[in-house]
């Protein structure tokens, strides 16, 4: 049983008493549940969000775009990153054909001055169709652009959902996936996501509708891993007239408002109204007037 310090929510009526107090030993949610998303986090002090072996956020961008596109069909192999390249939408990167080699270049900038600046770093035949494009030509391309043009691609998946993550450290901590006003205490640290097949899995079908209930339901998730970020977490104990305990349960995060409602259809029927605060002063009153 959790470490109980002074009681948070009090309350007395027919012969039982509730305590609800801070959960001190509550598990992550990332840890005791199954999240539809996946938190990826960055973070030089606090170990935040689900493990992972992605050592920048531009790695998990170029892993999720490398799964997309080298599972493709074998005509569409690499496409998207292909035409985003060629477009001239990419900053320091360019596809260009070589009649002399009848090979397709990948050049990358190097920032100079000069021309010189742009050199070809990896090729391939023409001849090559689709899959039979080599799987590292199209990790040299992904390699080749900035961390916000991968987003841009990776936000071009189907069925792909990706929030950001902002962190508010300031006598503790806080996360949302809006920002934060504060441009000092404050920043980005990584994304939650959720894939086709997650969304495939959980929904029974990819839609405009299903999509919209993963990205709330990631929300969702955020919001929760804030509260226990902030230390919302709770649990009660309801003892009777003689103070042996009736009923006990933690781990409850959020709100307490509303985790008073959940503890309430968790607790046994008799203990019901402990946690409603107008009928357990109620009677309260009643019993008072039973003394009078």
């Amino acid at each position: 049983m959790p470490v109980k310090l002074d009681a948070v929510y009090t309350r007395t009526a027919n012969g039982h008493t509730l305590n609800v107090y801070y959960d001190e030993m509550c598990d992550s949610p990332r840890e005791i549940s199954e999240p539809l998303g996946k938190m990826i986090c960055w973070h030089r002090r606090y170990n935040l969000g689900d493990d992972h072996d992605y050592e920048y956020p531009e790695d998990l961008l170029k892993a999720l775009l490398f799964s997309e596109y080298s599972s493709s069909p074998a005509s569409q192999y690499g496409k998207p990153v292909y035409d985003f390249i060629k477009s001239g939408r990419a900053q320091d990167a360019r596809l260009e054909y070589n009649r002399s080699t009848r090979e397709w270049e990948l050049l990358e900038n190097q920032h100079r001055t000069d021309n010189s600046g742009w050199y070809v770093s990896s090729s391939y035949p023409a001849s090559l169709k689709g899959a039979d494009v080599p799987d590292w030509f199209l990790d040299d391309c992904l390699s080749a652009l900035q961390i916000d043009e991968r987003l841009s691609l990776v936000n071009g998946i189907e069925g792909m959902v990706i929030l950001p993550l902002y962190l508010y450290d300031h006598s503790g901590i806080t996360m949302n996936t809006y920002g934060f006003s504060c441009p000092w205490d404050s920043g980005m640290l990584g994304w939650i996501t959720c894939e086709k097949k997650d969304i495939l899995e959980t929904y029974g079908s990819l839609s405009p509708k299903t999509i919209e209930q993963a990205k709330s339901c990631l929300q969702a998730e955020v919001e929760e891993y804030d509260h226990y970020l902030r230390g919302d977490c709770y649990g009660y104990q309801i003892t009777d007239e003689y103070g042996e305990e009736v009923d006990s349960c933690w781990g409850f995060i959020g709100d307490l408002d509303d985790v008073k409602k959940w503890m309430q259809e968790q607790a046994p029927t008799e203990c019901e109204c402990l946690f409603d605060e107008n009928s357990a002063q109620s009677e309260d009153e009643a019993e008072w007037g039973d003394d009078d």
